[in-house]
């Protein structure tokens, strides 16, 4: 299978650059360490699941919660895509119906898994389904699909979104995106 972009591509924007610590939980998705020690994510995973991920969300309520770092890249794939965006997660959002700014949604998709703990407990007493972004060092209980990327480059989470939004709109035979990565 082709990759969605060259690897080296994935590699300029060191979207497979792990952390020095890592959950075992999530070394299937790392092939190799550095003599420094820095855990990398196998590139061919990256994109396998960021295509699933692009499937997944498919036709469905989605709300992305975001972090400060990559916030404008995020608000922009969920404008695009029609996604509810959270910058500011306040508890019991989805889960008290009398709440002024409860809603209902399909899928919570998380792009720092391990500042949004409080959402993924969330999610997991209201039985939604939580897609996240997720580094080698990440906790990663409560997630129900992981994307194993370098959580902490704007760059590679921008690229992340983006190769997922064109892959969406690839499946739905719409006309792909330019890219939005500022250099």
């Amino acid at each position: 299978m082709e990759l969605l972009i060259p690897k080296s591509e994935y590699i300029k924007y060191r979207i497979n650059k792990g952390g020095l610590e890592k959950n075992k939980k999530l070394e299937r998705f790392i092939s190799w360490k550095t003599p420094t020690g820095r855990n990398i994510f196998n590139i061919i995973e990256i994109d396998r699941r960021l295509r699933l991920a692009a499937k997944f969300l498919l036709n469905k309520e989605v709300t992305v919660v975001s972090s400060k770092l990559d916030e404008k890249y995020v608000e922009k794939f969920c404008n695009i895509l029609g996604f509810k965006f959270i910058k500011h997660y306040k508890a019991s959002i989805f889960s008290n119906p009398k709440g002024k700014e409860f809603y209902e949604l399909d899928i919570i998709f998380i792009t720092n898994i391990n500042q949004h703990r409080n959402v993924v407990e969330e999610a997991m007493l209201n039985r939604i389904p939580v897609i996240a972004l997720c580094n080698t060092n990440s906790d990663i209980s409560g997630v129900d699909f992981i994307i194993p990327l370098n959580t902490t480059s704007k760059k590679a989470i921008a690229l992340a979104l983006w190769l997922i939004l064109n892959e969406m709109r690839k499946l739905k035979k719409e006309e792909r995106v330019s890219s939005w990565i500022a250099i």
